[in-house]
């Protein structure tokens, strides 16, 4: 009986020392681990409802109603890992006890308690944002940086000089097509690295388009442009050429570009006319109804399912239906994405001052 309580005693001896060995390792692995699930797990989440958020807001005004929407501040994920270990152990004749117990067991239990903190989004400061026009700065960024300028342009100026790109042609007006010909040329220009925006040269705090290194290959692609913003062409083209750059109407400067600009809440009016809603709703007036659409708004559709589609981009249910965009459909999925990351900037700075999350949500597993 002494020898199998040795032998047992050495059995728990050399378990004790693996689950040990065991707890050490995972409590050094967890902490990795965790992070490459959970990180990306939140921020897919994150990017999905925001993007499902927004899409709501659109369908809303769609049909009249005042949306709403919900900046996350921030998420505090809580992890703990705790161990348990239990052992059974027999006295007096072996025979009693042997094959009837299982003498150890363990086990290591993983828990992960986010906290996420919420606060509406509105007032004052996010309403002004959200109405007032593009900063020439903003126009200037996104031309500079997204692989597609041009339909930067088309998104975000209504007016350059007296050429309009307007979003809905009210009273049966024709699109102008000078503004696609300039677009065209300034799109060309900038693919060859011969047009950008910079810092103007003669007053601080304003733009000035340049059109640089451009003779004799673009020449008359740079005479057009002066043509169509109807500017006199310099008598001696130089080898380096700047167009100063104002927010107009109202601020014109002399030899230069007067811009106006869209808000965004204007994007927004122009991507709730794309959504495709019931011919019964627009008859009956449940859902608003829009003017034909300028040049941006006609590549635009949010489509509609009776059913969870497949292949979209972003989707969401409305109204005993589901509103998505299409995967394949790159004017939508580009103009939402200029609409969301104008959105998140205007959330971000409405709410940067607040003094704490109005909405609390702790969530246990």
């Amino acid at each position: 009986m002494k020898i199998a309580h040795r032998s047992l005693l050495r059995k728990f001896g050399l378990f004790l020392c693996a689950l040990l060995s065991g707890v050490l390792t995972s409590c050094t692995l967890v902490g990795p681990a965790t992070v490459n699930s959970g990180r990306l797990a939140y921020n897919e989440s994150i990017v999905e409802t925001n993007n499902q958020q927004l899409l709501l807001l659109v369908l809303r005004n769609r049909y009249g109603e005042r949306g709403n929407l919900l900046a996350l501040n921030s998420v505090t994920a809580n992890v703990s890992v705790t161990t348990k270990v239990s052992t059974q152990l027999g006295f007096g004749d072996s025979g009693d006890y042997l094959g009837n117990l299982v003498p150890f067991g363990a086990g290591v239990v993983y828990e992960e308690n986010p906290t996420i903190f919420y606060s509406p989004v509105g007032g004052e400061k996010y309403a002004d944002q959200l109405m007032s026009p593009l900063s020439l700065r903003e126009l200037m960024l996104y031309a500079s940086n997204l692989n597609d300028a041009a339909r930067v342009y088309f998104a975000f100026v209504s007016r350059i000089n007296d050429i309009h790109n307007p979003g809905f042609l009210y009273d049966s007006n024709p699109i102008d097509p000078r503004f696609s010909r300039l677009i065209e040329l300034f799109w060309k220009l900038h693919k060859a690295q011969r047009l950008y925006w910079a810092n103007n040269s003669h007053s601080s705090g304003r733009y000035s388009i340049v059109i640089d290194h451009y003779w004799p290959e673009y020449s008359a692609d740079v005479d057009e442009i002066y043509t169509l913003l109807g500017l006199s062409a310099p008598e001696k083209f130089s080898s380096r050429m700047e167009i100063p750059v104002s927010m107009g109407p109202d601020n014109p400067v002399e030899g230069g570009v007067s811009i106006s600009t869209r808000s965004i809440y204007n994007l927004l009016e122009i991507l709730s006319a794309a959504i495709d809603v019931p011919e019964q709703d627009q008859v009956s007036g449940r859902a608003l109804n829009y003017p034909p659409a300028g040049l941006v708004g006609q590549k635009l559709r949010v489509r509609r399912a009776s059913a969870a589609p497949e292949g979209a981009s972003t989707a969401v249910q409305y109204r005993n239906a589901w509103y998505y965009i299409d995967d394949t459909n790159q004017n939508t999925k580009l103009f939402f994405r200029l609409a969301t990351t104008l959105m998140s900037v205007s959330i971000a700075d409405s709410t940067s001052n607040d003094a704490a999350p109005l909405l609390t949500v702790p969530v246990s597993n």
